[in-house]
């Protein structure tokens, strides 16, 4: 599969540009606990959601939105790459 760590780029790089507060957290590992360091709150993850659906045009749903997906940059790209492996059974022969 091309680009498997570009989507872990692009998330990072979108969270420790503007999410991070503290540069003491950078460079921000993608195993990082986004939520024990205080790095994801309610307002900062709708930041997020809204710019993957931007960026990425995947659609978070309400009740996707806990933390099991949303702790790690690991974590958010497992969460995404399966919301795209649903959309991607609809979509073949595109690529």
């Amino acid at each position: 599969m091309k680009g498997v760590s570009q989507l872990e780029e692009v998330i990072n790089d979108y969270v420790s540009r503007e999410l991070v507060q503290d540069a003491s957290l950078l460079p921000l590992g993608n195993a990082t606990s986004l939520l024990e360091t205080g790095i994801i709150d309610s307002l900062s993850l709708l930041r997020l959601v809204v710019f993957i659906q931007q960026r990425l045009g995947i659609t978070v749903d309400d009740v996707d939105l806990v933390p099991e997906h949303f702790d790690t940059i690991d974590a958010i790209c497992a969460y995404l790459r399966s919301r795209e492996a649903g959309r991607a059974g609809q979509a073949v022969g595109h690529g």
